[in-house]
């Protein structure tokens, strides 16, 4: 009960915020960092973890427990939230599950730093100690190759190397997602990289190989709790460990 309390008191005492973002989207393999500031979003549900770290002030979130308010919080895959209060300064992490150990992930919390370009590091060894087998490998490899156009489970299954039951229970198995929501992340994530690049919604919707534009809006709010709008004052950063 306290715990709820505190919560309702840091959203009440939070700044008020809109949904615009601001700052740098720093994009690693198999992980982002969020340098600048995410604003409150509407409740969505990804297939990445994602992490909220400060270093002043506190994250509020909602989801099916209520609210929740702290310093550092994990949010696990697929789990469905809504951020309603944010701190003056925080760092927001997004790291796909097939990439990283949730336990690993929890038992590394208390010691990942707020400061985005500190955090970086830490991340890249995460996903370091979670190699893929080369069969999952080259079927990612085959989807991401074949993104802009109509995903065959077919084609994929036969660059691994796998039938297609097979295919279809190692990516349930190994990457925590079905072959289909993964093919929606991944083109959610290759949209998001050409929106923050300058390029129109239209443009940004076709080149990741959605339909049209509304599908990719609805993926959007959906995953995201945003509208691409709200995306506007990001700028993107690769970050490649170098």
């Amino acid at each position: 009960m306290q715990g709820v309390n505190d919560a309702e008191r840091a959203l009440k005492a939070s700044t008020a915020v809109n949904g615009q973002w601001s700052g740098a989207l720093l994009l690693g393999p198999h992980f982002a960092v969020l340098q600048g500031h995410a604003g409150a979003t509407g409740a969505h549900a990804h297939y990445a973890h994602q992490v909220l770290l400060a270093d002043a002030g506190h994250w509020t979130v909602q989801n099916d427990d209520g609210l929740q308010c702290g310093t550092r919080l994990l949010l696990p895959s697929f789990q469905s939230h809504a951020v309603r209060g944010v701190p003056l300064r925080g760092c927001t992490v997004w790291i796909e599950p097939s990439h990283v150990d949730l336990q690993t992930l929890q038992a590394q919390l208390p010691l990942l730093p707020c400061d985005p370009q500190a955090v970086l590091p830490c991340l890249s060894a995460l996903v370091a100690q979670a190699p893929l087998d080369r069969r999952l490998q080259a079927a990612l490899s085959a989807l991401d190759a074949r993104l802009p156009e109509r995903i065959a489970a077919p084609a994929i299954a036969a660059a691994a190397h796998l039938s297609e039951s097979q295919l279809h229970r190692r990516f349930q198995q190994d990457l925590a997602v079905s072959l289909r929501g993964l093919v929606l992340w991944r083109r959610l994530r290759q949209a998001l990289v050409q929106v923050i690049e300058g390029h129109s919604l239209t443009t940004s919707a076709h080149a990741a190989g959605f339909a049209d534009l509304a599908h990719f809006s609805r993926s959007l709010r959906r995953m995201f709790g945003v509208q691409a709008g709200h995306l506007a004052g990001l700028h993107l950063q690769h970050y490649r460990g170098d």
